[in-house]
């Protein structure tokens, strides 16, 4: 389970729903010396993530991106540091505290399923932040056959656009463009949302500092929320469906996130 990535660094690595995670667990020295990129690189991953101590929760979660910019909010990677950390202490429940005074709580339901309470969604234009004030509902965005996203913040900035068919929008293209869009100081996730008739959400995500990736945990939380924000749906809770996996996510105070890990 656990290898080397050079002569130095252990980790562990793991996916949730197919996003790639090196994880380094730092507790014992709260190390977080890293050239993240490199670690990146060399694991083939789609985050490095750290784990040191907490005084708050049972552990602290730093979170990088494939390009070395750190992240406030991966909740795929909140998934698989909760498993490890409740192998270890024995137990079914144990939390995490984020850069952003966040602390996650997760819990498992299966073998290895994990559940995450994510927290509230902030949806005012500042909370996300936008650069200027505007209606989150109907951003002022249009790229190509991309036009007004919603856009929620997960603990993290993101954009969702609703499209027929998810297959035939070149995200490979747009992403780059969108993540950069001025109205976002602090750059943005871009999703792309299908709804089916039966209320589930097909989803494709350019994550902001890593490109496309099989999953991403707070993009399907945000495309959930912005979904019930653009009256598309009418439900407590639905599967959205990504090229890695499925997961579910349930929204009623918190946004709760349900899913698969596993070791790569």
């Amino acid at each position: 389970m656990v290898s080397n990535l050079t002569d130095k660094i252990p980790f562990v690595k793991m996916h949730g729903t197919g996003n790639s995670f090196v994880i380094i667990d730092s507790r014992s020295a709260n190390n977080l010396d890293w050239n993240y990129r490199q670690i990146a690189d060399q694991g083939s991953c789609d985050q490095v993530i750290i784990i040191t101590m907490s005084n708050a929760a049972n552990c602290f979660m730093h979170i990088y991106n494939a390009d070395g910019s750190r992240a406030e909010m991966c909740g795929n990677a909140a998934r698989c540091v909760g498993y490890l950390i409740m192998l270890e202490k024995g137990t079914e429940y144990i939390t995490i505290e984020l850069i952003n005074n966040r602390i996650l709580e997760c819990f498992k339901v299966g073998d290895k399923s994990i559940k995450v309470n994510m927290g509230k969604p902030l949806l005012k234009w500042n909370e996300i932040p936008l650069s200027c004030e505007c209606d989150p509902l109907y951003l002022p965005i249009e790229l190509e056959m991309l036009k007004e996203p919603v856009a929620v913040n997960i603990g993290n900035p993101h954009i969702v656009f609703f499209v027929d068919n998810i297959s035939e929008i070149p995200l490979q293209n747009l992403g780059p463009k969108l993540e950069n869009h001025e109205l976002f100081p602090q750059k943005t996730n871009v999703s792309i949302a299908q709804i089916e008739k039966s209320g589930e959400i097909n989803l494709r995500v350019w994550e902001r500092g890593t490109g496309i990736t099989a999953s991403c945990g707070s993009a399907a939380c945000a495309a959930f929320v912005a979904s019930i924000l653009r009256k598309c749906l009418a439900t407590k809770q639905t599967s959205v469906h990504l090229p890695g996996g499925h997961l579910l996510i349930e929204w009623s105070k918190n946004i709760l996130m349900t899913g698969d890990i596993g070791f790569l």
